[in-house]
Order: C-alpha cells, then structure tokens, then sequence
C-alpha cells in the first residue's frame, strides 16, 4: 500500500505528465494549422522549460518570461554582428543575464539564456539575419503562451496551501513523536523508530523555498506573508529543527543506554499539558543518569519545550 507521501508525489507527477503532454499537442496543433513555424525544436522547448517552472505563474512572471525572452534574442542578434561563436554567447549572456535582473524580467532568464545559446550555436552564422530572429522569437513565444496558459488552466499550483500542508506534516510528526517518547519513557509504549532528518531538512527547504518564490512576486504577496505570520513559522522552524534532532538524538541515547529502564519525570514534562513554565529538573531521579547526562536533558528539553510552546502559540494566533 503506497504512503501518503508518495502518493502525492504520483500524483504531482501524472498532473506534471498530463500539463506537459497537452501543451505539447496544442503547440504542435498551432504549428501545423498556421504552418508558420519553420522549426518546432523553438516552442517544444520553451514548453518544456516553462511547464518543469511553474512556481511562478502570475501575472507578472508571465509578461517577464515573455519581454525576458524578446530580449534575449535581441541582445543575440546585435552580438552577433560583432562576433560570433561560444565568445558570442558569453557575451549575451554576460549582457543578458543582469540586463533581465534590472528590468525585473529574471523569470525569463531560462529561456532567453537558451535562445541566446541556440541562435549563436547554429551551424551557419549567415543565415542570423534579423529575420531569423524575429521569426525564432514568435516560435519561441508561442510554446511559452501555450505552456502558461495551461499551468494557469490545469492544476494551478497553490503555493500558500503547499505551505500549509508541508506546516501541518511538520507540526504532526513532530506532535506524534512527542507523545511516544512520553509514553515509552514513562513506560506505557515502545520508543518510535529512529528519525530521518532528511526529511524534516527536505520540508523545510521547500517551505523556505516557497516562501522565497511570495516574497519575489511584490508587496501584495509580501503582505500576505505577513498577514499569516509565515516568516515567523519559518524562523521557529528553523531553530526548532536544531533543538528537535537535538532531543531526539539524546533520548534515544537514553533509551540504548538504559533499556528497559523509564524516566517518568522527562515522560511527563515532555507532554504536559499546558505547557511547563517551569525548567526540567532530573535531580531527585534515581535512575543512574551521569553528570552530563541529566545537564543536557535538563537544558535542551528545557529549550525544545519552550520553543515548542511558541510555536503553539503562534499557531493560535494564525489560526484566530
């Protein structure tokens, strides 16, 4: 039976699949009915680099992908009358690359840096004519309309709810978690199998990374950052990331070091509810815990509860 986690990822992968192969078909179906398109390697192309980026499908990344593209080929051609060859394409793309970044036109940049690429890379440099590149631009053009109609139509991607999603997974196995170490250490369950970072470092690198995509797209998406306190998640996600791993890896310790041993008071502290205003404190447990031992429980369960209480607290307020 397929895990939540990797049915998603299914999925994603059959909407990707079918997003791509339509905007495939309906540019193949425009060359073929206006028969203008001289070659089809252009649109099928920018279709492909469009459609595997579609985290930014707005409005403004679309007329950026768009002038950013028209560019690129104008900055080609009138290098190209000076010299040609790989020294011509770097230096398009040394004018290029910060003349997209100054306009605001970087969602572009794949594109225009491949047009730039394939225009100086063909094999006779006579046939550049102004013509050309008009004409390859238009073909360019019409596989990225193609694709960005079809990301808009087809399955756009939320990214504010995929922010949410990846919080909610976060907040559970964490939440999860704690409840079983508090049972196994007071006795009453099994400790939980050992954690895997990778994945608590993979979903966080995707919320930061979506997070950084709103923060590109201008002041109204910025503000919608701030009116749900996204910022303020992540940071608290950050520093909880250190102190969870931190937690875990001490309490399995606890658990290889002691068997079958319990520690009732850490059990409790871990899940008590409300939160503990109050420090841990392991100096009337009997359980034979060295020096260093009980410090770094006291001090690092300490902080993970604390920070663990903000977290909650802002999810209140998010919440309200």
């Amino acid at each position: 039976m397929a895990t939540p986690a990797v049915a998603s990822v299914d999925r994603n992968l059959l909407r990707q699949s079918l997003r791509l192969g339509l905007s495939i078909l309906i540019t193949c179906a425009i060359a073929q009915h206006f028969q203008r398109i001289a070659y089809l390697w252009y649109p099928l192309l920018a279709v492909n680099i469009v459609v595997d980026d579609q985290d930014e499908n707005s409005l403004r990344a679309a007329r950026g992908r768009i002038l950013g593209t028209v560019s690129g080929g104008l900055v080609t051609f009138l290098v190209h009358s000076i010299m040609t060859g790989w020294i011509g394409i770097l230096v398009s793309l040394l004018i290029t690359i910060p003349l997209l970044r100054r306009f605001g036109w970087a969602s572009g940049m794949s594109t225009a840096v491949t047009v730039s690429v394939m225009f100086l890379g063909i094999h006779s440099y006579s046939t550049l004519s102004w013509d050309y590149v008009f004409n390859r631009s238009i073909d360019t053009l019409v596989g990225i309309i193609v694709a960005l109609v079809m990301g808009r139509l087809l399955w756009p991607k939320n990214r504010l709810a995929r922010m949410q999603n990846l919080h909610e997974q976060l907040t559970d196995l964490l939440q999860t978690r704690i409840e079983a170490h508090s049972l196994a250490l007071q006795g009453m369950g099994s400790p939980p199998p050992e954690i895997q970072p990778a994945v608590i470092t993979n979903k966080l690198l995707e919320l930061q990374r979506l997070i950084n995509v709103e923060l590109s797209l201008g002041p109204r998406h910025v503000q919608r950052l701030d009116r749900d306190h996204w910022r303020q998640c992540l940071s608290l996600w950050r520093c909880q990331q250190v102190r969870w791993l931190l937690v875990e890896r001490l309490i399995e310790r606890l658990h290889r070091d002691k068997g079958s041993e319990y520690l009732p008071a850490l059990g409790r502290y871990l899940a008590e509810r409300p939160a503990p205003r109050r420090r841990l404190d392991l100096n009337g447990c009997d359980e034979g815990l060295s020096l260093p031992q009980r410090i770094a429980l006291e001090e690092q369960v300490t902080r993970f509860r604390r920070v663990l209480t903000c977290q909650q607290l802002l999810n209140a307020e998010r919440a309200s």
